[in-house]
């Protein structure tokens, strides 16, 4: 299958995986006041799919041995359990069973897009391709957002995550109908005895691998956090600041600030391919570290200062994510390819759980969330991680890079 039109049907499949991806975060506000919810409670409701994807994309690296296509259909069919599911959830452990299987779910039709399209692509064109895959995950995923808050508006809660079930059917088929097998690259010669866990210690000696690697963890909790409380941030500076307009659209603002990480991905992305991937994303990783520092302390200071931070940390939040993918995938042996994108993606996944959860800890220790300082502190430990992110990238992939790997 030429790349072009392989591109189109993985990003195609992705949106349509990834269409209840912020569903839980868009109705956030509403499940708090509902089910009587902590931030805490709240922020494992956030980020128990990151625990789950944790333990499901340990199972990636048996795609080294079969085709990753096979994988892409079981993840869009447990999506389709978990997010009809949860339109039945009535309370905190309902809704921690079915958000249990969208991560499942996410954790077998995102990452393994990256091996499938590894498989199918040939040469230097490998990390091109799947940076720019990686890339599409904030366009496939913004407009989960606006899109539950507006079903819920127009048919009730419970309909945002029966259309998300809806599409995974359609995705499933997408890859099973559109996508031609193809065999898997792993390790050349005879067939050694097939690991399900990946074999960490190779992977994990690859200390540009390693790099990226540390920093997919730094780069996740930063931004499932703040994916996670984006909309419950915004409630609140809407109802602490009179300088506001009236009919401020809470869902559609976030929208658009995941939106507007979209082209910078993008272009980081090309830019990590142009002037070397480890440069480039401890740039961006410094400079996201430096305004998530100041985005929450800002919600009662001058209205332009907070829409600049709020606006500069979603520019930069998402702008490494090509860059460390189509590092990692550059810098991994190939017959060891599937491991390191199942322990980058389990690095992922531990920051995607610990991000939220910490953030919502943060609040209830700090005031709980009404004021600014609360605020504050949350997103500056979001900053903190993904400063100590690009301080490891330089230290490991850039050092590694520099001396030819």
């Amino acid at each position: 299958m030429p790349m072009r039109p392989l591109i189109i049907l993985m990003c195609t499949f992705l949106g349509l995986t990834l269409l209840g991806m912020h569903a839980v975060p868009a109705l956030l506000p509403l499940f708090v006041e509902m089910w009587s919810l902590s931030n805490t409670e709240a922020g494992w409701i956030a980020g128990i799919p990151y625990l789950a994807y944790l333990i499901g994309v340990s199972f990636i690296g048996i795609t080294d041995r079969i085709d990753a296509r096979r994988l892409l259909i079981l993840g869009a069919i447990v999506n389709i359990i978990g997010y009809g599911g949860m339109g039945f959830a009535d309370g905190f452990w309902s809704a921690m069973f079915f958000r249990t299987l969208q991560g499942l779910g996410f954790a077998w039709t995102h990452l393994p897009g990256v091996k499938a399209i590894s498989d199918r692509v040939p040469g230097e064109n490998k990390a091109r391709a799947t940076s720019i895959y990686i890339s599409s995950f904030a366009v496939c995923s913004s407009f989960s957002l606006l899109l539950a808050a507006e079903t819920k508006d127009a048919f009730g809660w419970e309909w945002a995550f029966v259309l998300p079930a809806c599409s995974n059917l359609i995705a499933a088929a997408l890859i099973l109908f559109l996508l031609p097998p193809a065999a898997p690259e792993g390790p050349v010669g005879a067939r050694p005895h097939l690991r399900i866990i990946p074999h960490f210690r190779p992977v994990l000696r690859n200390r540009a691998a390693l790099g990226y690697i540390i920093g997919a963890f730094a780069h996740h909790f930063e931004l499932l956090g703040t994916r996670a409380w984006t909309v419950a941030f915004l409630t609140w500076v809407v109802a602490v600041r009179p300088d506001i307009p009236a009919g401020f659209n809470v869902p559609l603002v976030a929208t658009l600030l995941i939106l507007i990480g979209v082209p910078t991905s993008m272009a980081g992305g090309e830019f990590g391919h142009r002037v070397g991937y480890a440069r480039a994303a401890f740039l961006v990783m410094a400079a996201s570290a430096l305004a998530a520092l100041f985005v929450g302390f800002s919600a009662t200071w001058s209205l332009w200062v907070l829409a600049g931070l709020v606006l500069l940390h979603n520019c930069f939040v998402l702008a490494d994510s090509g860059m460390l993918n189509g590092g990692a995938v550059n810098a991994s042996d190939p017959a060891q390819r599937g491991n390191t994108v199942a322990v980058y993606g389990i690095a992922a996944a531990a920051g995607g759980l610990i991000g939220p959860v910490l953030f919502g800890v943060i609040l209830d220790h700090t005031g709980g969330g009404q004021s600014a300082g609360s605020w504050g502190w949350a997103f500056a430990s979001l900053g903190a991680v993904i400063l100590a992110g690009a301080i490891m990238v330089g230290l490991l992939s850039w050092q590694a890079e520099n001396r030819g790997g």
